[in-house]
């Protein structure tokens, strides 16, 4: 009897065994993450494979990562504790000497099992300083050791939202002068990129960038079918046309291949691959999709239909036939519905972000 395990997973970054290709990039990021006082911005789309790569480059370059994402913060505090607690366990034999620089960085900490934590009240003035000083800390941390650090803020534009509009500029002001720890932010928001490198910017001629964009098809095609043969489906000629339905980014991509798989386990053969698609966008995912409807007024609704059925929304046509005001009207809700990261531009072109709401909306838009 042949035993199944599926071997796609996209709930999490890729595993060490189900990491593929970045040939360009990893290398790249690899080297740079081997120096000292490197400033670098990751960016691209939602489910590209941002911190995928990131963290694969780090363990290629062996030195220490401290990783936490600003979008599971509520406060600036919080997500310096996460830092704090990400930072590396202290032996036994070093624990002493540490200590005073932790008491020199950190105004109030506790220690257990080599590893610090902030504590203390967090809503007191002293607190609110606790990002400068968990920052400071790692870089005179990483300065004792004499070997490159790299700090990583993953979702950076989320940033604004639990400091303020302008919040990268007091981070500027705070890390200008780490020499011994690299910074690496990511992110996906559209803006971002402008957010840290137009001239009003406040990281204006200061980074490195690197864009994070789709795999190249054929490539993930043939890599798709190879993992499913590794999983027990040794006849799986569904990487092409999984690739195709899913579109560019990554995670969509692994997400459809994981559900195919299992109708392939399970002997389908015949639609393989839009039932998966189906499945999906509109048994898996339907509670979300409701949810995130419900949520959007009615001249998002429109446009989303619109763009669903192929039609651009600000021609007359689409116009009336969708109930829509005016052009501005419609050209507004696909701004905002960008803004909300629902719509996305790709190549001048307007698409759904996600491609199974995208079949969620012509499914339940008729």
């Amino acid at each position: 009897m042949t035993t199944f395990a599926n071997p796609f997973f996209f709930e999490s970054p890729s595993g060490r065994w189900s990491f593929t290709d970045r040939e360009q990039l990893l290398p790249a990021l690899s080297a740079l993450l081997g120096q000292r006082g490197r400033r670098l911005l990751i960016y691209g789309r939602r489910r590209m494979g941002k911190t995928s790569l990131v963290q694969h480059a780090a363990a290629k370059a062996g030195h220490v990562f401290i990783y936490a994402d600003l979008s599971t913060a509520a406060s600036l505090t919080e997500f310096a504790a996460k830092l704090l607690s990400a930072a590396p366990k202290e032996s036994d034999k070093r624990l002493a000497s540490i200590l005073g620089l932790a008491r020199k960085h950190l105004k109030s900490f506790a220690v257990a099992a080599g590893k610090f934590t902030l504590s203390g009240e967090l809503q007191t003035e002293e607190a609110k300083q606790s990002l400068d000083q968990v920052l400071n800390y790692l870089n005179a941390r990483a300065e004792l050791d004499d070997d490159p650090w790299t700090v990583c803020l993953d979702e950076f534009q989320d940033i604004r939202t639990i400091g303020g509009d302008r919040a990268e500029w007091k981070l500027r002001g705070l890390i200008q002068d780490h020499r011994h720890l690299n910074y690496v932010f990511t992110g996906s928001d559209h803006r971002l990129l402008a957010w840290m490198t137009e001239p009003s910017a406040a990281f204006f001629k200061q980074l490195h960038q690197m864009e994070v964009g789709p795999i190249e098809a054929g490539h993930l095609a043939r890599w798709i079918e190879r993992r499913a043969n590794s999983g027990g489906v040794p006849d799986f000629p569904y990487g092409e046309a999984i690739v195709a339905l899913a579109g560019p980014c990554t995670g969509d991509v692994v997400r459809l291949a994981k559900v195919a798989f299992d109708l392939a386990a399970g002997g389908r053969t015949q639609d393989l691959v839009p039932t998966a698609f189906d499945a999906i966008a509109l048994v898996e995912l339907n509670s979300e999709f409701q949810a995130r409807w419900h949520g959007c007024p009615l001249t998002h609704r429109a446009v989303l239909r619109a763009l669903a059925a192929g039609l651009p929304p600000t021609a007359a046509k689409t116009l009336r036939q969708f109930g829509l005001s005016s052009a501005s009207t419609a050209q507004k809700a696909v701004e905002s519905l960008i803004e909300r990261q629902i719509l996305a531009r790709d190549a001048g072109a307007l698409i759904f972000d996600n491609p199974f709401f995208k079949r969620w909306v012509s499914f339940n838009g008729a």
